[in-house]
């Protein structure tokens, strides 16, 4: 039986009038209704007193007194504070705050009516325009100011208010009935509906209910209980405050608004102003989707248990049912896009799995050594004995053309560097605290192939170490600590790169001073990747300072290699690095990958998109198998770093290694390993582009030089499964191959450049053996 009808409210009038002389009014005053929601809230004229007072009449068996009182106690705290405009709670003359009178025509559980007097505040609910932004902003800076008080504010003793969780909101005893009574419910629908509780649940025990998240919140900051005056926003009716999370303030703000289409555009408003006040992190922000719909399927059931109330039927009842369906259809739906889209790891990408492979003793001995940090490639991990050129031998004799390892770039074990090694082992390896002449010999021979302004160098070990020294540059000279990167990007393994390193985190996110955005494709940015990708870019840069985090660096791999290998002829870079410097941030080219030589048509992956970096990273190829590497940058950009911690690495710029990497650059140019690069790779990507066009599994061919992208799909979508089943076709061939990508379907080549048109022959034609396979797996359909 509906709780609301005009007899109800007749009768709530009368025990007002009753009531009215214990605030100072007379019982002739004008009682009007305002809204029946939960409660029923009325105003009060009394032409004896100066202003008007508003009533609010609890909905009984809800609220206990005590409850009541703890709102009235946050009220009073937060308006002391001064953390938000809202309405003063007015005392009876005896001092106390919460009347009552009894309806003898409700049952006995349900007679006790209590009731709780505010100051009236002029204005109006703001209308749901395209001006609402700037009041979403607004609002998003005063949940946060809430949320910190409510940190922040020792609870008073008795304080109580309701929990809305997962159990009490869609449990077995819901405080506001079940959403499984909502009007016009099917049993599809129902079973969906049964689908996103459990998702639900299983999404907010995983967020936990830490002090950081979790508190004392409005719980109903929507349109309907903000009042604008002349631009001025004051919060009302606290009558739902209780604790839950904070992001669920945001979901409560757009209740049965949820379907519009402008709800992007409030949340962003909102976050910027949320941000302006309280610290946001990614996971947080990610949540909000989550706590739309948590809200969205509590208002189902609030609407199907007060169906008489005006609120209900101005929603449309069972029309707000099938919204709500339709919300949850679309939200399931983004989050089975999610979970294909979710990046690869890279360390995971033809991996050996011990727990599904049958262990040799070599591999045992290897897992005992290494544990959990081992990486093996292929089901059956090959031991190696030895290599020379593009060739590599196992154990058992078997020779393989080496397509996947990057960092001999002249070819294994070449003569030139085992000899300038040998040498300068013999005659000195010291560190750089010594002036050695082969160091400089080297640095400057490095030089002649960089940007004339990028005359400092600075010696590592590994590109990890490079790419952090880059980003610890990056921050000193920009003062600012945001990164934007790709969204599979890998640049290494320290602390501080890992953070910058999507591809590499296997459970978590971002942190919120890192930014990941889709890699350069046709598919993500159209035609004009390059207005594409500067467009993300400064979204990225605006985002960022809505987090109140200001940009150091746009960090990409120039051929974006683990992205899946994107180049274009021109390159696409140009305005996205304008777009960085406008913002006040700086370019860091990681070359660890692409660089020396290896695309053919420029000795470095930047040069081929016409930009000069600030600063540049380089490692594996740069000593063919000695580990070095290196930052190459500008002078006052070392010099700022220097004044407050400088830099000297015991290992980085050792005299062996110089002499490795002179051995390198001396080596590439005497042997025409660029001009070999181009010429073998155009031919390579030719066939590879006819192979494509023949096969139904072969999608597009990307790369330049001797660095290939090849995309495996099965019907036309990304196959990780199949990259792995052609990977292994590959081994079978006598080939070593990689994978690379978002989805792990892409195979990654990258043979030494020293490679010989009867190798490149070698390999194309075991390449079309491999995708004939799996082409004539009776499994499968199609043919070659």
């Amino acid at each position: 039986m509906a709780l609301y009808n005009d007899s109800f409210v007749e009768r709530v009038k009368s025990g007002l009038v009753e009531l009215l002389p214990s605030w100072g009014i007379s019982e002739i005053a004008e009682i009007h209704l305002l809204t029946v929601s939960e409660n029923a809230t009325f105003l009060v004229r009394d032409s004896n007193v100066a202003a008007p007072i508003i009533l609010r009449v609890h909905r009984p068996n809800y609220h206990t007194r005590d409850e009541i009182a703890s709102e009235l106690k946050w009220i009073d705290a937060l308006r002391q504070s001064n953390i938000v405009v809202a309405p003063a709670p007015l005392a009876l003359k005896d001092g106390s705050f919460i009347a009552s009178f009894t309806d003898l025509a409700s049952p006995d559980e349900e007679r006790e009516r209590y009731v709780v007097a505010f100051e009236f505040i002029k204005g109006q609910e703001p209308k749901a325009d395209d001006k609402l932004t700037e009041g979403f902003e607004t609002l998003g800076a005063i949940s946060a100011r809430l949320h910190q008080h409510a940190e922040n504010w020792p609870l008073p003793k008795g304080f109580v208010r309701k929990r809305w969780t997962y159990d009490t909101a869609l449990g077995d005893k819901p405080l506001w009935g079940s959403w499984r009574q909502a009007i016009d419910l099917t049993q599809e629908d129902e079973a969906l509906l049964e689908t996103l509780c459990d998702v639900l649940r299983s999404k907010l025990n995983d967020y936990g209910e830490g002090s950081d998240r979790f508190g004392l919140i409005h719980a109903d900051l929507r349109l309907a209980n903000l009042l604008v005056d002349n631009g001025a926003l004051s919060v009302i009716d606290f009558d739902d405050c209780g604790f839950s999370w904070f992001m669920y303030d945001f979901a409560a703000a757009i209740s049965f608004y949820e379907e519009e289409p402008y709800i992007p555009e409030l949340q962003s408003a909102w976050l910027k102003g949320y941000r302006s006040v309280r610290a946001l992190s990614l996971a947080d922000e990610n949540m909000i989707p989550t706590f739309i719909l948590f809200r969205r399927l509590l208002l189902t059931a609030w609407v199907a248990s007060h169906s008489e109330t005006e609120t209900a039927q101005s929603v449309g009842l069972g029309k707000f049912t099938k919204g709500t369906v339709a919300l949850a259809r679309r939200y399931l739906a983004s989050l089975e896009k999610q979970n294909v889209d979710t990046p690869a790891k890279i360390l995971e990408m033809n991996a050996f799995d011990a727990r599904t492979s049958m262990l040799s003793s070599s591999v045992e001995r290897r897992l005992d050594n290494f544990g959990a940090s081992s990486v093996l490639f292929y089901r059956a991990p090959i031991e190696m004995v030895e290599a020379k050129g593009a060739w590599m031998t196992a154990s058992d004799g078997v020779t393989y053309l080496d397509f996947y390892n990057n960092v001999p770039c002249l070819g294994h074990c070449h003569p030139s560097v085992i000899d300038a090694v040998s040498q300068q082992m013999a005659k000195l390896n010291t560190h750089t605290r010594y002036i050695v002449s082969i160091v400089d010999d080297y640095i400057d021979a490095l030089k002649r192939t960089l940007p004339n302004e990028l005359s400092n160098i600075v010696l590592t070990c590994s590109g990890s170490e490079a790419n952090d020294l880059a980003m610890r540059l990056a921050g000193k000279v920009t003062g600012g600590s945001g990164f934007i990167v790709t969204e599979c990007a890998y640049h290494g393994n320290t602390a501080y790169v890992t953070e910058v390193s999507p591809s590499a985190m296997k459970k978590g996110v971002l942190p919120p001073h890192v930014i990941a955005i889709p890699e350069p494709s046709t598919s993500n940015y159209g035609v004009d990747i390059e207005a594409g990708f500067a467009h993300r870019v400064k979204t990225a840069v605006d985002e960022l300072r809505e987090r109140g985090v200001k940009v150091a660096a746009l960090l990409l791999d120039s051929i974006f290699s683990s992205d899946g290998v994107y180049y274009q002829k021109g390159g696409f870079l140009s305005s996205a690095v304008d777009v960085i410097r406008n913002a006040g941030g700086v370019y860091i080219a990681d070359e660890v990958q692409p660089g020396f030589a290896r695309t053919g048509e420029t000795f470095w992956g930047f040069e081929a998109h016409h930009v000069f970096p600030d600063i540049v990273t380089m490692g594996k190829p740069m000593g063919n198998g000695f580990p070095m590497a290196g930052v190459a940058t500008k002078p006052s950009f070392l010099a700022t770093y220097c004044q407050d911690v400088g830099y000297f690495n015991t290992f980085g710029g050792n005299p062996v290694a110089a002499a490795a990497g002179l051995a390198v650059l001396n080596t590439i140019e005497s042997e025409g390993l660029q001009v070999n690069a181009l010429k073998i790779g155009r031919y390579i990507k030719d066939r590879l582009s006819d192979i494509a066009e023949q096969s139904n599994i072969i999608g597009e061919v990307r790369g330049a030089g001797l660095f290939f992208g090849i995309d495996v799909e099965e019907n036309g979508a990304p196959s990780a499964t199949l990259s792995i089943q052609l990977i292994d076709q590959l081994r079978e061939q006598r080939i070593l191959a990689g994978a690379a990508g978002k989805h792990g379907s892409t195979l990654k080549l990258r043979p030494p450049l020293c490679l010989t048109p009867s190798e490149a022959d070698f390999f194309l034609e075991g390449f079309q053996r491999a995708v004939r396979a799996l082409c004539d797996n009776p499994n499968r359909k199609g043919d070659l």
